[in-house]
């Protein structure tokens, strides 16, 4: 992360989620090595931290609620 982290970290399904103040929600594997399995802009910051149920994610940015499902 290039930028500050406001909320902690979620892992869950073996994958880390964590978004920063540039408002980017980056996905690593939950491993002993680094392995960076997806990155995206949500558009605003992420001061939250992110959540699960019922296999969905749920991240909050400063103006949007995003949910993921696979």
């Amino acid at each position: 992360m290039k930028a500050h982290m406001w909320g902690s970290t979620l892992v869950a399904d073996g994958k880390v989620y964590a978004g920063d103040e540039d408002g980017d929600l980056t996905v690593l594997a939950a491993s002993k090595e680094k392995k960076v399995l997806s990155e995206v802009n949500l558009g605003a910051p992420v001061y939250s931290t992110p959540i699960v149920a019922n296999g969905v994610v749920y991240i909050s940015s400063n103006t949007h609620l995003f949910a993921f499902s696979q």
